[in-house]
C-alpha cells in the first residue's frame, strides 16, 4: 500500500473529516481511550509544596553567592585584561627599540665598510664610489626596513671641482650596477628604466644650480638604492633642496643619528594638503610595493660616515665626518609584524612637537593608520604606556654590542604613546562570570529541584507516551479499519504462538478499481518531480472524495487506485455509493489534468482513466510480516480489476452483478449495455456495462468545487493546442528566466535597465555554422559561486514576462505548423526531453570511476551545467527554435533544388541556419529590449547566449559529414578510450582542468539536443509511434509534391533500423559516457533498444496500415471535393432557371 500517499491525505484532513462519515469514525476511533489526565495526589501535592518552598530558600541563599561569584570573576577577567595589554604595549615599545637597533647597526656596518672599501681602493672622499654598494644597501633596508637609502658625501668649495670631475667619469657606472641588481632583486617593486639623463653639477630639487659660495657645504646625493632614474639619478643637493630642515646639518655636526619630523600626513579634508603631499610623495611611488599607500607618515633618518672607523665618537672633535646615510622610511613598518593573530585595537600614538601627531591601530600583524591627531579614548587614558624614541634608541644600544653613533636627543624628540581599546578588552572577555554565577546557582539550587525535575521528566514520559500512542493510532486508523487496528494492537508478532490471521468475508461489497490510460508513455517523456506530482495530486483528490463518500481506500500501486464500499461498515446502497464515487472522481480528474497541463506540459490534459467496478463477496484482511498492509481477496476483486483493464478512457464499465444492483435501487437510467462482449482473462467472454450517473447525483463539495472554479484560466479547454503550448513554454521559461536573474544578482553586479546589450550586425555576426567553435567558455564567476540561489526572490516585472510571452508566440508562429513533424508541438517535445536531461544530471559530493573520477568538486564533476542558468536557459531556447521555418523537406533536398536557403548558405546546413538566423532575428527585434536588458548582465552574456544557442542548433544537423568528423575529433580527445585526456594529460593545473571541462560541458549541451531532437525514439514504444507516424507523413507529402524522387514507404523501414544502428543506440551510449546523466541514459538506451526490436517485428505490417489508411483518407477526400463539386453545379443550373 501506498503509505506516503495516505500520510498525505492523513495531514490535510485528518481533523476536518473525522466523523464525516460512518467510515471516518472507524479511521479514528482509538486514541480517545487513552487519558492525558495525569492530576497529582494530595501526597504529591504536600511534597510540591515542600519543594517549593526549599527552592525559595535556596534562591534567596543563591543569589548573592552567584553575584559574589560573578564580580570576583568579572574582576579577574579585567585584571587579565590589563595584564595582556601591558605585555602588549612592552612588546610593541621593545619592538620599536629593536628596530632602531637592528637600523642603526645595519647602517653602522654599511658605513664601515663603504669607508673601509674607499680606503683599500685609495680612494679620497668624497670622491668615493664603491663597486658593490647596491647589494650592501638592499640587505641594509631589509634589516631597517626602510623604503631608500642615499649615500650624501659631504663637499665643500674646495672639492666642489673635483667632485663634479669624479661624477662625470664614475656615475653612470654605478648606475648601471644598481639598475642590474634591482632587475634580479624580488624585492624591488619598481620599473626598469633603462635611459637615463645625468647632471654633473650638484642642483637643487628645482633643477637648478646650488649655490656655491665660499664655506657652503653640499651633501649631493651619490650611491643610492632603489633608483628609478626618471630624474638625474644624483647630484641632488640635500642642504640646498632640503632647507626645511636642519637634521641633516644637525647630523654633521653632531655626529648622531637624526630622525626628522614625520611628514606626507595631509589632512585628508583638505585637498591643498593632499596635493602637496602626493607632490612630496611622487619619487617614492615607484620605490614602493603597488598595493602600500604612499600617503602615509614617513620620516627620514641621517646617519653621519665617520672617516676615523676605529674609535668610538663621543665628542664632535673627536671624529671626521665625511657625510651621511639618508635612509628614508615609513612608520608603519616600525610596528607592524609584532604582536600575534590574537591581539586587537592597540593604539600607537606618535607625538612629536615640531609637526602633527598621528595614530596607528594594531591589530595582530597588520597595522592601519586612523589619522591624525591623539585618537584613544579617554576612558583609557589611566591605561598609558609612553617612551620617548631616543629612550628606546638608547636602552637598546646600551643593552647590545653596538659601537656606532648614538641617536640624537636634541633635534625635536619623538614620543610613542600605547593605548588600548574596546576591542582590545573584548580580547579578554568571556562568559566565564555569567557561567561561574549559573554554575553557582545550579549547584545550589541542585538538591531542592531534584524532585521536581524528576517529576518534571515523569510528566513528561507520560506525555510523550500518550502522544506517541495517538500518532500509532491515527496512522493505524488511516490504514486499516477499525476493527483490524484493534486486532493488529493485541495480536502478538509470533505466527506460530497462538496467533490468529485477521481476515474476514463480507457479502455485500463493491469494489473499484481505476488506472491511468496512456501514463507509462507520458511518464516516459517527463522527470520523476513531475510524474510524482500528477499522481499525488490525482490521489489526494480521490481521497477527499472517498471520505466525503464513506468509501474505504484499500491502496495505491502505481498508478492505480483501488477502493472498496461495504467494508468494513456494511452500506446497503454499496454499489450506487460506489457508482457516484467513480463520476465524481472522473469528473475531478479531468478538470485537474487540465489544470496541471501548463506545469507539466502538453499530452498531461489529455490523461484520463479507465474505472472498473464489480460487486459481490470479498474477503478482506491483513497480511502479517514487513510492511503489513490491509488488502482484498477473492474473485470480485478480480474481476473489477478486469473491467477496469478491459475498459475504455473516462468511461466507467462494470459487471452484470454491479449493474443488476443498480438497476434494482431504482437507477436502472445509469446503466447502458456495452455492444461488443469482452474478453476478461481468466473469465472468458463477458457481457458488461457503462454507469453514467446522473449529473444531480455528483453534487461537488466546496472545497472542490472551490478548487475546479480557481483553475488556471490559461490553459483550459476553449484554447487552441498550439495557444496551450505557448502557456506551457512561456511557464517553463520563466522559471528559468527567475535562476538567471538570481544567480546574476548573486554574483553583485548591477543591471543597468537603460540600455539593451546588442551585437552590431555589420561587425559582428556571421553565418551560423562558421561561429561553431570547438569549446564555449564556462565563465568563471560561474565556477567560484558555489552558493545557493533561488528563484523565490525573483518577481518577474510584468512589460518582461510580456516581451517573453511575445517571443514565444513569435517562434511558435514562424513555425511551419501544417508540417506533420517539424512543427512547434515537435519543438516543446524536444524542449520537454531537454528539460528533463539538465534536470537528471548528477550532483554527486564524490563521483568515482569514469570520465570524471579525476575531479572531486560538484562543479569539475557536472563541468559547471548545474551552476549555470544561463547554459540551461540557452539550450532550452535552442530546442524551442531549431526547427524555425523548417521547409519539411532535407537539406539535400533543398540543395538539389538549389533552394534560396541553400544558395544563401552555401548548402550547408540550410535549415539549421535559417533557424537561427530567423529566431535571433526575433530575439533582437526592439521591441524585447527590456527582455534582453533584464535578462543579462552585459553584452559578453549576450555574446554567450548566442554562442551556446548556435552550437546547440547547429548541433542537430547530423547528417553534415564535415561537421559529424568535427564532433568525432572533438569527442576523442574529451573522453578518449584510455581515460587519458589529450588536455590535462600535459598538465594538471587548474586552467587545463577548466579548459577540460569547458570542452566536455561543450559536448554534453550538444548531446543533449542531439538525443532530444528525435527522444521519441528512446521513449514509450506509443511515443516513438507518434513521431515516426508525422514524420512518414511529412516525408509522404514532400513526395507527393514533387520534391523528393523516392517514395519514402519504400525504405521506411530498414531505414528505421539502419538509424537506430548508427545513431540512435551510439547516441543513447555516448550520454552513458557523459558520466552526468545518472540513471536517465540507461532508461534512453533501454527504451532504444526495445523499441529497435518492436520495429523490427512490427514495423513492415506498420509501414502497410499507414500506407493503406491513407488511400482511405484519400478516397475520403475526393469523394467529398466531388459531392461539393456535384452540389455547386446543382446549384448553379436552380439559378439558371430561376
Amino acid at each position: 500500500m501506498d503509505t506516503h500517499d495516505t500520510s498525505i491525505s492523513m495531514d490535510e484532513d485528518l481533523r476536518s473529516d473525522v466523523g464525516s462519515s460512518t467510515n471516518d469514525s472507524s479511521y479514528f476511533d482509538g486514541p480517545k481511550s487513552v487519558s492525558t489526565d495525569f492530576s497529582p495526589g494530595r501526597q504529591e501535592g504536600k511534597a510540591l509544596r515542600a519543594v517549593r518552598l526549599i527552592f525559595i530558600f535556596g534562591l534567596f541563599c543563591a543569589v548573592p553567592l552567584a553575584l559574589g561569584v560573578y564580580f570576583y570573576t568579572s574582576i579577574s577577567e579585567k585584571k587579565q585584561f590589563e595584564q595582556q595589554y601591558e605585555q602588549y604595549a612592552s612588546k610593541v615599545l621593545e619592538a620599536i627599540g629593536s628596530t632602531l637597533e637592528n637600523s642603526f647597526g645595519a647602517l653602522d656596518n654599511l658605513a664601515l665598510g663603504v669607508v673601509a672599501s674607499a680606503r683599500a681602493a685609495n680612494q679620497t672622499w668624497p670622491n668615493v664610489r664603491v663597486a658593490d654598494f647596491s647589494l650592501r644597501a638592499a640587505k641594509t633596508l631589509s634589516l631597517s626596513r626602510a623604503k631608500v637609502l642615499v649615500t650624501c658625501p659631504l663637499v665643500v668649495d674646495e672639492t666642489y671641482d673635483s667632485w663634479t670631475n669624479w661624477t662625470a667619469k664614475e656615475g653612470t657606472i654605478w648606475v648601471d650596477e644598481t639598475l642590474a641588481v634591482q632587475a634580479t632583486d624580488p624585492n624591488f617593486y619598481g620599473p626598469i628604466v633603462e635611459e637615463y639623463g645625468t647632471v654633473n653639477i650638484i642642483t637643487t630639487g628645482g633643477g637648478g644650480l646650488a649655490p656655491r659660495n665660499e664655506g657652503n657645504q653640499f651633501l649631493p646625493s651619490w650611491q643610492a638604492y632603489p633608483i628609478v632614474p626618471y630624474w638625474a639619478p644624483y647630484n641632488f643637493d640635500y642642504i640646498s633642496a632640503l632647507d626645511y630642515t636642519t637634521a641633516h646639518t644637525d647630523s654633521l655636526r653632531s655626529g648622531k643619528i637624526v630622525i626628522t619630523n614625520p611628514y606626507l600626513n595631509p589632512d585628508l579634508n583638505n585637498p591643498e594638503e593632499v596635493e602637496s603631499a602626493e607632490s612630496n610623495a611622487a619619487w617614492l611611488y615607484p620605490r614602493i610595493h603597488p598595493d602600500e599607500e604612499p600617503l602615509e607618515p614617513a620620516s627620514d633618518l641621517y646617519f653621519p660616515i665617520r672617516d676615523n672607523v676605529n674609535s668610538v665618537a663621543t665628542d664632535p672633535n673627536e671624529y671626521s665626518p665625511v657625510g651621511v646615510f639618508a635612509v628614508t622610511f615609513y612608520w608603519r613598518d616600525m610596528i607592524r609584524d609584532i604582536l600575534p593573530s590574537s591581539a586587537r585595537g592597540i593604539l600607537v600614538v606618535v607625538e612629536n612637537p615640531c609637526s602633527a601627531t598621528f595614530t596607528y591601530r594594531i591589530d595582530g600583524p597588520d597595522t592601519t593608520l586612523l589619522g591624525r591627531g591623539d585618537r584613544h579614548d579617554e576612558k583609557y587614558h589611566d591605561m598609558e604606556f609612553e617612551s620617548l624614541i631616543i629612550e628606546l634608541g638608547a636602552y637598546r644600544i646600551r643593552e647590545s654590542t653596538y659601537t656606532g653613533p648614538g641617536l640624537d636627543d636634541e633635534h625635536c624628540p619623538i614620543k610613542f604613546k600605547i593605548y588600548p581599546t574596546e576591542d582590545t578588552e573584548a580580547t579578554t572577555e568571556t562568559n566565564a562570570p555569567i557561567i561561574y554565577s549559573v554554575a553557582t546557582l545550579l549547584i545550589c539550587f541542585g538538591s531542592a529541584l531534584l524532585f521536581l525535575i524528576y517529576d518534571r521528566y515523569q510528566e513528561r514520559r507520560q506525555r510523550a507516551i500518550v502522544e506517541s500512542a495517538q500518532k500509532n493510532h491515527a496512522v493505524l486508523s488511516s490504514l486499516f479499519p477499525a476493527f483490524v487496528r484493534d486486532r493488529i494492537i493485541r495480536a502478538k508478532d509470533d505466527v506460530n504462538d497462538g496467533y490468529t490471521p485477521i481476515a474476514e468475508l463480507y457479502t455485500d461489497t463493491t469494489v473499484f478499481f481505476a488506472d491511468i490510460a496512456g501514463f507509462t508513455a507520458w511518464s516516459s517523456t517527463r522527470e520523476a518531480t513531475d510524474v510524482f506530482t500528477l499522481l499525488e495530486s490525482i490521489y489526494m483528490r480521490f481521497d477527499k472524495i472517498s471520505r466525503r463518500h464513506g468509501v474505504f481506500k484499500v491502496e495505491t500501486v502505481g498508478d492505480s487506485y483501488v477502493a472498496v464500499c461495504g467494508l468494513p461498515e456494511p452500506r446497503k446502497n454499496h454499489a450506487v455509493i460506489m457508482a457516484r464515487f467513480s463520476a465524481e472522481c472522473r469528473k475531478s480528474l479531468n478538470a485537474l489534468t487540465k489544470e496541471l497541463a501548463v506545469k507539466l506540459g502538453p499530452g498531461t490534459e489529455g490523461l484520463m482513466m479507465r474505472y472498473g467496478l464489480n460487486s459481490g463477496p470479498t474477503t478482506a484482511g491483513v497480511l502479517r510480516g514487513d510492511k503489513t498492509r490491509f488488502q482484498l481477496f477473492g474473485d470480485t476483486a478480480n474481476t473489477a480489476a478486469r473491467m477496469e483493464s478491459t475498459g475504455i478512457p473516462n468511461r466507467i464499465q462494470a459487471s452484470r452483478k454491479t449493474a443488476d444492483l443498480l438497476t434494482d435501487a431504482g437507477y436502472g437510467s445509469w446503466v447502458t449495455k456495452r455492444d461488443d462482449l469482452v474478453d476478461a482473462k481468466g473469465k472468458g467472454r463477458m457481457q458488461t456495462y457503462w454507469i453514467e450517473p446522473a449529473e444531480g447525483g455528483l453534487a461537488l463539495s466546496e472545497p472542490l468545487a472551490v478548487s475546479m472554479r480557481e483553475s488556471p484560466a490559461g490553459f483550459n479547454v476553449g484554447k487552441s493546442r498550439l495557444e496551450q503550448l505557448i502557456d506551457f513554454n512561456v511557464e517553463v521559461l520563466e522559471n528559468l528566466l527567475k535562476d538567471l536573474v538570481a544567480f546574476n544578482r548573486s554574483l553583485g553586479s548591477s543591471r543597468k535597465k537603460s540600455s539593451s546589450p546588442s551585437f552590431s550586425p555589420a561587425k559582428d555576426l556571421k553565418m551560423p555554422r562558421d561561429e561553431i567553435v570547438e569549446v564555449i567558455p564556462v565563465p568563471e564567476l560561474t565556477r567560484r559561486n558555489l552558493s545557493k540561489v533561488t528563484r523565490g526572490n525573483v518577481d518577474l516585472p510584468p512589460e518582461v514576462a510580456s516581451q517573453l510571452r511575445d517571443f514565444v508566440m513569435s517562434v511558435a508562429y514562424v513555425h511551419n505548423n501544417q508540417n506533420s513533424f517539424h512543427n512547434f508541438e515537435h519543438a516543446t517535445h524536444v524542449a520537454m526531453s531537454v528539460r528533463k536531461l539538465l534536470s537528471r544530471i548528477l550532483k554527486p559530493l564524490h563521483q568515482s570511476g569514469g570520465a570524471i573520477s579525476r575531479k572531486s568538486s560538484i562543479l569539475q564533476s557536472t563541468y559547471s551545467l548545474t551552476s549555470d542558468p544561463m547554459i540551461q536557459f540557452a539550450v532550452y531556447i535552442s530546442a524551442l527554435i531549431h526547427d524555425a521555418e523548417h521547409p519539411g523537406v532535407s537539406n539535400g533536398t533543398l540543395c538539389e533544388e538549389e533552394d534560396s536557403l541553400a544558395v544563401t548558405f552555401g548548402n550547408k546546413s540550410c535549415a539549421e541556419q535559417n533557424s537561427v538566423v530567423v529566431a535571433w532575428g526575433l530575439f533582437m527585434c526592439d521591441s524585447l529590449s527590456e527582455l534582453r536588458s533584464y535578462m543579462f548582465l552585459d553584452e559578453a552574456q549576450l555574446r554567450q547566449f548566442r554562442q551556446l544557442v548556435v552550437n546547440a542548433v547547429m548541433a542537430t544537423d547530423v547528417f553534415d559529414k564535415d561537421l559529424k568528423q568535427f564532433r568525432e575529433k572533438r569527442w576523442e580527445k574529451a573522453f578518449p578510450k584510455d581515460d587519458v585526456s589529450t588536455i590535462s594529460s600535459f598538465s594538471a593545473s587548474s586552467s587545463n582542468l577548466d579548459l577540460e571541462g569547458d570542452l566536455r560541458a561543450t559536448i554534453v549541451v550538444e548531446h543533449i539536443i542531439q538525443a532530444s531532437d528525435v527522444v521519441h525514439t528512446m521513449q514509450h514504444w506509443t511515443v516513438y509511434q507518434k513521431w515516426n507516424r508525422r514524420l512518414f507523413a511529412e516525408m509522404r507529402s514532400a513526395y507527393k509534391e514533387g520534391r523528393t524522387p523516392k517514395d519514402p514507404a519504400e525504405g521506411w523501414y530498414g531505414g528505421e533500423l539502419w538509424f537506430f544502428d548508427n545513431y540512435i543506440i551510439p547516441l543513447a551510449k555516448k550520454l552513458k559516457e557523459c558520466g552526468v546523466f545518472g540513471v536517465s541514459c540507461d532508461e534512453a538506451l533501454d527504451y532504444a533498444k526495445d523499441n529497435r526490436l518492436e520495429w523490427e517485428q512490427k514495423g513492415k505490417e506498420i509501414v502497410r496500415t499507414w500506407m493503406e489508411e491513407e488511400e482511405i483518407e484519400t478516397e475520403t477526400k475526393m469523394e467529398d471535393s466531388v459531392e461539393k463539386a456535384t452540389e455547386g453545379s446543382s446549384f448553379s443550373s436552380i439559378d439558371e432557371n430561376l
